[in-house]
């Protein structure tokens, strides 16, 4: 009777929830960010003063900081449903323009994503959406003649994984064929016939990314519109995302993106370069090895090590410090030109990491290991600087740059 009442009135429902501005929930994060950094110099402490106490104390400091991290990453959160939200009524006037039949699924609308996340993913979604009904799904008379129902589904699902959040794009329609796609690239000009024939299958589905690559004969003003996947992937390496496909012709298509939960503390991976300190994002981190260790070639004048069969281009970090855009073969003559073999060793390891959907190796001077970093903006002096994606402050006290690695690829690959 009380439970009714209480429901009646409505009273304990309204205080159960309170209205706060955004900025003030970023400047809580802000402040916990900088809780984070106090925190990783007291742990570096603790390792160097070995005090019994001391240690107790900091252990105890860590588990409340990440409790109340947490805490705040949750305040910030938003239901993923707010995206999936606008698909129904996007595929009902696209189903009507293309005259197709299509229904939406959706799971896991529920998952919680970050508020800036939730506003940055609405428009790449939108993108791939469209772009599975009108080259995925095909006619109602083609699926009917295929065996397929009329119906065409495209399915949206949404789950966490650890600490990332993996977004499902698929559609049951006609797929994607792999040798359509190597000759595609042949008569465009991205690749010769020899180069295209060498291409997994997840390879050639990946070409979709390149810019002004179009599987579709005609433009249609849906998925034309001046904007390709090179755009969508784009925008998702801005969050640290990743975009994978896998398709079956015939069956369907499926885009899976992954992407961190939050943007305001990355996981990175410090490393030291020259004397200086750099931190990696660990989300787009797969491997490290030795540079000692791994077979090396050089292509078109660029170091390539082999790694499991597969030439994988190696950049030099501190040439991109240095802007000093020597020949790549330069470190290598110059360990050969040491003397004997043993003189020749380096001792420099290699960062494998994943841009769009392709590997490069990073070879840095020495790997110090992972840190939870709170990303600062840089000063208006750096702003804006391609490769730099913002600055923290290290478990020691010092500053350690943030690279941000699509952008340095893109602006200095061929000078590193």
């Amino acid at each position: 009777e009380q439970e009714a009442g209480g429901d009646r009135g409505g009273g304990g429902k309204v205080e159960a929830s309170v209205r706060v501005d955004t900025a003030k929930l970023d400047e809580i994060m802000n402040l916990v960010g900088e809780l984070v950094l106090v925190r990783n110099r007291l742990s570096n402490l603790r390792n160097e003063l070995d005090d019994d106490r001391l240690s107790q104390a900091v252990s105890d400091l860590e588990l409340v900081t990440s409790d109340l991290q947490s805490s705040v990453m949750k305040t910030r959160m938003q239901p993923i449903k707010k995206v999936f939200g606008r698909f129904p009524r996007v595929i009902r006037d696209l189903a009507r323009q293309l005259e197709k039949e299509v229904r939406l699924e959706t799971h896991g609308e529920e998952t919680d994503l970050d508020k800036n996340m939730v506003e940055a993913l609405s428009d790449p979604m939108v993108h791939l959406v469209r772009n599975a009904v009108d080259h995925g799904l095909e006619y109602p008379d083609e699926r009917e003649a295929a065996g397929k129902p009329r119906e065409g589904v495209v399915t949206l699902a949404a789950e966490q994984e650890g600490d990332h959040i993996l977004l499902t794009i698929a559609d049951d329609g006609r797929g994607m064929d792999p040798d359509k796609l190597r000759r595609l690239a042949v008569t465009k000009g991205l690749m010769d016939q020899e180069s295209a024939s060498r291409l997994s299958d997840k390879e050639a589905f990946d070409l979709i990314f390149h810019p002004g690559f179009s599987s579709k004969d005609e433009i249609s003003d849906v998925s034309g519109r001046g904007v390709g996947m090179d755009v969508v992937k784009d925008s998702l390496a801005k969050l640290n995302g990743t975009v994978d496909i896998d398709s079956e012709l015939g069956r369907g298509t499926s885009m899976r993106i992954q992407l961190p939960l939050t943007l305001a503390i990355l996981p990175t991976l410090m490393v030291k370069v020259s004397g200086r300190k750099f931190a990696l994002p660990m989300s787009v981190v797969r491997e490290i090895f030795e540079l000692n260790d791994v077979r090396t070639n050089v292509v078109n004048n660029r170091l390539v090590a082999l790694v499991r069969g597969k030439a994988m281009p190696l950049f030099f970090l501190e040439r991109w410090l240095h802007h000093s855009g020597e020949p790549v073969l330069r470190s290598k003559r110059e360990m050969a030109a040491g003397g004997g073999e043993e003189e020749a060793e380096d001792e420099r390891q290699v960062i494998t990491v994943i841009v769009g959907n392709q590997a490069v190796g990073f070879v840095v001077d020495e790997v110090i290991g992972l840190e939870e970093v709170v990303i600062k903006p840089l000063g208006a002096l750096l702003h804006g600087l391609p490769g730099l994606a913002g600055s923290t402050i290290t478990g020691d006290g010092q500053i350690a740059l943030i690279v941000d690695i699509p952008s340095l690829i893109k602006a200095h690959g061929k000078r590193l």
